[in-house]
């Protein structure tokens, strides 16, 4: 029988099962926000399921193999020799003659053949980068689940055409929902899947035996902290434009970016400025590549040789946890040898033109990336802190229940700068985007520290 593409029929039987679109944004160019596949592609990357083939290319169309199915049941199953650390000589040995130790999917393949989910071809071969067959990846799932009996028969009208050794796991799956036929009532168990009609069928898979569901996986939320300023101690200077507060600790701060141009740090410190937020770069709102700032140096340098305390900030794009993580190593090589005695800030903020990878971004793929930078810069010994408005927070869009163990950086511009309303506790209040700053042309973000960072006992742990 002549194969031919699923694109039409069985991509349509897929999607029935589709919840609507959530979190469907990924890193990957060649994967459109707007077709079926993105959801389910997205859900195998926030789990860690399918890697793309590259960080920007999924390749959906392309066909899906052998090794790849093998690695997802293996990271489901929580790589567990990977997980047990296994160093003894039998750990190079392969269980097929045409996959060695420098295999990438090695350990997800060998895994699969001791469990006996897999076993290869009769001249011991496994042929991991070989398409898979429809019928294969039905037995792979089956055996998976212990081959369990179906209890009904597949009302396919071409199951003459299924694999006496494949009909047991071909009618279970379809029992469990886990693989559709085509709409016109074949299952075509020889055809090839493509790698997005693939991600579908492990999303469904990780779903129903596996408890997992849309969204990175997130630590236990804790309780959020009340807001216990006393707004009546608030006092603003009519002259400058500056807040002070009189019930305890703090500082008087801006934070700048390449957008003030040059500034004459001498004249800012002068105005009795104490610290300095700067900006150190970004990741580009459509192809995400990283940025430097290219005032970062001299704005660092010189708010340090006038005295002032100084903060850094990225302004991040990221839509993984991993994507975070380079934001934040970048950042720490560009810091290395500067004295950053404030906190160093993760600022997320969506970009709502037509071309964003990041639009519609959602609160969890957000508050993970959040966690993910901010572990990598505690665990360099500097403190972490996260930035965003009042808005931000009680969307959703930034989960503070789940970052309590960091500062949190409030962005709220209120009528006169009246105090904030903000319902929960706030570290540092950026309170004007209008304010005038002796030594820098143009308007700047002025803002009010309410902590004393020397008494910060140590990066990541929560301050009573």
């Amino acid at each position: 029988m002549k194969k031919r593409s699923l694109a039409a029929g069985l991509a349509l039987a897929l999607t029935l099962s589709l919840t609507p679109i959530r979190a469907a944004n990924t890193t990957y160019l060649d994967v459109d926000r707007q077709i079926w596949y993105s959801t389910p592609i997205a859900f195998c990357q926030q789990h860690l399921l399918m890697d793309g083939v590259s960080g920007s290319s999924f390749q959906p169309e392309e066909p899906l193999t052998r090794a790849v199915l093998a690695e997802a049941l293996y990271r489901l199953a929580g790589s567990p020799l990977e997980a047990a650390g296994e160093e003894d000589e039998q750990e190079e040995v392969s269980p097929f003659t045409d996959v060695d130790a420098g295999h990438p999917s090695f350990a997800a393949i060998r895994w699969a053949k001791a469990n006996g989910v897999v076993s290869g071809y009769p001249d011991g071969t496994f042929r991991p980068e070989d398409s898979i067959t429809r019928e294969e990846i039905a037995v792979l799932l089956w055996t998976n689940q212990e081959q369990q009996e179906p209890v009904s028969q597949a009302p396919y009208t071409d199951r003459e055409e299924i694999s006496d050794w494949a009909l047991p796991g071909v009618e279970w799956a379809y029992e469990a929902k886990m693989m559709a036929g085509n709409t016109d009532g074949t299952f075509l168990p020889h055809n090839n899947t493509t790698r997005a009609e693939g991600a579908t069928i492990v999303m469904n898979y990780a779903k129903a035996f596996y408890g997992m569901t849309y969204g990175y996986p997130l630590p236990e939320p804790m309780p959020k902290r009340a807001n216990t300023y006393y707004n009546d101690f608030y006092h603003l200077d009519e002259e400058t434009g500056y807040l002070s507060y009189l019930a305890g600790p703090y500082t008087q701060g801006i934070d700048v970016s390449a957008h003030q141009k040059e500034i004459d740090w001498s004249r800012v410190a002068a105005t009795g400025m104490q610290f300095a937020m700067v900006r150190a770069g970004y990741r580009g709102y459509t192809l995400g590549a990283i940025q430097k700032d290219e005032y970062f140096d001299a704005n660092i340098r010189g708010a340090l040789s006038n005295g002032m305390e100084v903060g850094v900030y990225f302004f991040s794009q990221a839509l993984t946890p991993a994507e975070a993580e380079e934001e934040a190593y970048q950042l720490l090589e560009w810091i290395q040898g500067y004295d950053i005695t404030y906190p160093v800030v993760f600022d997320w903020e969506e970009q709502d033109k037509e071309d964003s990878r990041t639009q519609g971004t959602d609160g969890n793929t957000i508050t993970a990336c959040a966690l993910a930078f901010c572990k990598v810069i505690s665990d360099a010994g500097y403190i972490p802190m996260t930035y965003g408005s009042p808005r931000k927070v009680y969307k959703g869009n930034l989960a503070l229940e789940y970052l309590q163990d960091y500062p949190f950086w409030l962005a709220h511009y209120t009528i006169d700068t009246a105090p904030t309303s903000f319902l929960y506790h706030y570290n540092m209040w950026q309170y004007s985007s209008d304010g005038a700053v002796d030594g820098i042309e143009g308007r700047v973000d002025l803002n009010i520290c309410l902590t004393d960072w020397r008494d910060w006992q140590h990066p990541g742990l929560r301050q009573p």
